[in-house]
Formats: C-alpha cells, structure tokens, sequence
C-alpha cells in the first residue's frame, strides 16, 4: 500500500492532486503546525497575464505554535465576498465559469465558516470530483501517533496504516532520515511531477496556479491534462 501525507491547502494546485491521485490512501496532515503567509490559507490565480493572491484571513496573533486543524478564520472581515469578487474579475471569462462558477460559489457561501481546514476540504472534496480522485483520506489528528513532527512523524504514520510505499516531494530529502524507512521496509518514491501547459486565458501560459486555473480554462478535461500518463 502506498500513502502520501500533506498539509490541506487552500484551492491547492496541480502537484498536490497529482501526489493524491497516485496513492491508496491520503493523509492530511492537520495535526501540525500551520504556517503564516504559506499555502495553507492562499494561493495564486492568473489575473489577466499576472498570477495575483487569493486568501482568507485567518486569526495568528499570540498562536504561534497552533494546529492547522484549530486556525480560525476572521470573520470580522468580509472574505468571502471579497473572495467570490476576485475570481468573478478574474475569470468571467474563462470557457468553464457558466458551468462552474455557481458551485464555486455555493462552496463559498455555504456557510459561516469559523475553522479554515473545513473550507479547504470543502474546496479539496469538489476538486477531488471534477478531477475524478476517489481514494480514501484520512486525518492524522485522528491516528493514534505521539511523534509531533520530521521524519520520525511520516514513519510513525506509515508503519501504523501498514504502508509498504510512501511517495513524497523532492522537499523530503531535507528531512527524512531514509536508513529508517529503508529498516522498516517502507519504500520512498519521490514525486517526478512535470507540470502540464493547457489552454489558459491571457496572451502568456502561466504554470504552478491553483487548480482553479485549469478547471474553469478546460472543464473535465482537466483531468486528462493532468494525468495524462495514465495513472
């Protein structure tokens, strides 16, 4: 069985449902720490020939050390019309937004959202469907491991679901210590992602957007851009 383990981003782009199309089982990763200013809570999107920021605010002051699973929105600020606003000036246009963009903006409205990680997988969950990903997630805030992070929290995980692959991004060579996984018998594959170019509005082929980006330029067939390789 192979597993992959990553954070859940907001809108996230390409590689990362590209390392979730590859596995039997998908670990999202809520239990550590959240990062300011990363992928977590924004992402890019292409605004006429320029990727620009899309985010939602959340509350760090004084929570430094916070789970990503406890990072809470802040609701005190109109976000999600703000939101909903910038994909309207951004992608009005595009082939796909009559077909999608009520969707969009359901996921959006949908409710009060006070904890980020719940619109990330409601986003997570749609993109998973139009890209036709139907593997089995799993929260590691729920398993029953007491290492809290590096390489020692990834075998930890591995070991406990049984897992005899485990795929990961070249940014995993910093950390693990591979002579560990190598003795427990867990095979490391390293993600070779090659980023696809498709059709995109503008006059410049823009790459490493949200996967926004490509569903509202090419519909389903997104995700015969995407795996193409047959996976």
């Amino acid at each position: 069985m192979i597993i992959a383990i990553h954070q859940p981003e907001f809108m996230p782009w390409l590689k990362f449902f590209d390392k979730m199309k590859r596995v039997d089982k998908y670990i999202v990763f809520d239990h550590v720490q959240f990062k300011k200013r990363y992928f977590e809570n924004r992402n890019r999107v292409k605004q006429e020939d320029i990727a620009v920021w899309l985010s939602v605010p959340v509350k760090t002051k004084g929570k430094y050390l916070q789970r990503i699973g406890d990072v809470e929105i802040d609701n005190s600020l109109p976000w999600q019309n703000k939101l909903w606003a910038k994909i309207i000036h951004c992608y009005s246009k595009s082939p796909y937004f009559k077909e999608f963009g009520q969707e969009i903006e359901s996921i959006i409205f949908a409710q009060r959202y006070e904890r980020l990680i719940n619109f990330n997988l409601n986003f997570i969950e749609w993109f998973r469907k139009i890209l036709d990903i139907n593997n089995s997630m799993l929260f590691s805030s729920r398993l029953d491991v007491d290492e809290y992070k590096g390489s020692n929290l990834i075998l930890q995980i591995c070991s406990l679901l049984g897992a005899n692959q485990y795929l990961c991004g070249s940014f995993g060579k910093d950390y693990l210590n591979l002579d560990d996984f190598h003795k427990a018998g867990i095979e490391i594959i390293w993600q070779d992602f090659h980023h696809p170019q498709y059709p995109q509005i503008g006059d410049n082929f823009t790459p490493n957007l949200s996967a926004l980006d490509i569903v509202l330029n090419c519909g389903l067939v997104s995700r015969d851009i995407l795996f193409r390789n047959g996976i």
